[in-house]
């Protein structure tokens, strides 16, 4: 017996109609993703409309594989983890719709006017399920409630046989410079002859060597923010990650969930990788014994031990100097570095490891760790010394610097005048 209503909730008609006359008049529009298109699954409607209109698809963290990204309309993310495409795109776009996203503070860079967002003059249309969140954080010009694959096959009705011959306009010609520049910006800021190894150049190595349809985990620290950056996904529900609290500790049992998952769907072979910081690792390490006492195999765990609390650290230098990284690093009574040995851990557990730390080495120990039979824990041996530990923050974060340091602290309180609700 059903107990709740069931089926999707579409948007109101007229809201549709005007929403889908403002998308036709636009000339530089953007589609911004948010998690909820991976809960309504509304992943062709996004792309069929894309298409039609030539706009620039930008993703949320929660959405970052809501839509292919080597597709040529695909501009990463915006945010203060963004990047210089997506944060192009979203400040300069003339119509923005916005598909189940909340606006969050990382996402809108702190609302700090024309980094992510500039609204208005941007045309806001925004499709949520929840209504207290249309308008929350920004003004809309037409707000719809409603299910997000149901609303967008009305918009896509609406349309008919509407549809630009995109790859003929200048905007799309922008896209594609937009896009080599920061594809040049990555090649620059990556040096992949340093010894421990840049994370990436690891995120690099390990997209040749997995399938496209591979599951690959994250959670908070470098590795989160660089895969948001650098790391290409191209099929619907391959990057599950913790956003909103900044979440530890979630990498390992989300991996060996992935896993189980995929062989409930059918998919028992499918790749499935944890993208693993030393001090996530740490807090739900005791976890590896499950993957190994269920047998799983093509599971691996990519452990990127820099030694540290390193996004942590690298914040604080970038903050407050580059001398101000404090109760960070992993250290003993002498100040040296300390880490346990976690290839001899995962052994201990029954996996199959190595343990690594430069390029060369990254794809064979891969093959090796594929043919095990086992899941495999790779332990790599990053580059801890900044600003080689991550990429650098092209957008803008509301990080409040001490009255103590006076210069930094009288350019953050001008920069902070830009912010806007």
């Amino acid at each position: 017996l059903e107990r709740r209503a069931s089926g999707r909730i579409l948007g109101d008609p007229d809201s549709v109609k005007k929403a889908t006359e403002i998308l036709k008049e636009a000339k530089r529009p953007v589609v911004f993703l948010g998690g909820g298109v991976l809960t309504s699954e509304a992943f062709q409607e996004i792309k069929d409309l894309a298409e039609k209109l030539g706009a620039a698809v930008v993703v949320t963290m929660m959405a970052k594989d809501a839509f292919p990204n080597d597709h040529p309309l695909f501009c990463w993310s915006a945010g203060s983890k963004g990047t210089t495409i997506g944060l192009k795109m979203t400040s300069n776009a003339d119509v923005i719709l916005a598909v189940g996203c909340r606006f969050a503070d990382e996402t809108a860079s702190s609302y700090k006017d024309g980094v992510s967002f500039s609204i208005p003059p941007s045309k806001l249309i925004q499709i949520d399920l929840d209504p207290h969140e249309i308008g929350k954080n920004y003004p809309v010009t037409v707000g719809i409630q409603g299910d997000a694959k149901a609303c967008l096959a009305q918009i896509l009705e609406e349309l008919g046989d509407f549809s630009k011959n995109y790859e003929e306009t200048e905007y799309f010609k922008e896209i594609q410079e937009e896009k080599k520049q920061w594809f040049e910006f990555l090649d620059k800021n990556r040096d992949d002859t340093k010894v421990p190894v840049m994370i990436s150049t690891v995120i690099r190595e390990i997209r040749k060597f997995f399938d496209r349809d591979a599951v690959m985990v994250s959670s908070s620290g470098n590795i989160q923010a660089q895969m948001l950056q650098e790391l290409e996904f191209y099929e619907p529900n391959t990057c599950p990650t913790a956003g909103g609290f900044s979440t530890m500790g979630y990498t390992v049992p989300a991996t060996i969930g992935a896993k189980i998952g995929s062989t409930d769907i059918g998919k028992p072979n499918r790749q499935v990788v944890g993208l693993v910081g030393d001090g996530d690792l740490m807090m739900t390490l005791s976890e590896l014994s499950i993957a190994v006492q269920l047998g799983l195999d093509n599971i691996y765990f990519i452990v990127l031990n820099n030694h540290g609390w390193i996004a942590i650290k690298d914040l604080q230098q970038a903050a407050f100097g580059e001398e101000r990284g404090y109760a960070t690093a992993f250290q003993d009574k002498k100040g040296n570095t300390y880490s346990p040995d976690f290839a001899k851990i995962g052994e201990a557990f029954g996996c199959y490891s190595e343990k690594i730390s430069i390029k060369e080495e990254i794809i064979p120990a891969l093959e090796r760790a594929s043919k095990s039979g086992k899941p495999a824990l790779i332990e790599i041996l990053v580059n801890r010394e900044f600003p080689y530990t991550g990429s650098p923050a092209v957008g803008w974060w509301d990080v409040p610097i001490p009255e103590y340091l006076t210069k930094r602290r009288k350019k953050y309180e001008q920069e902070k005048k830009g912010e806007k609700l």
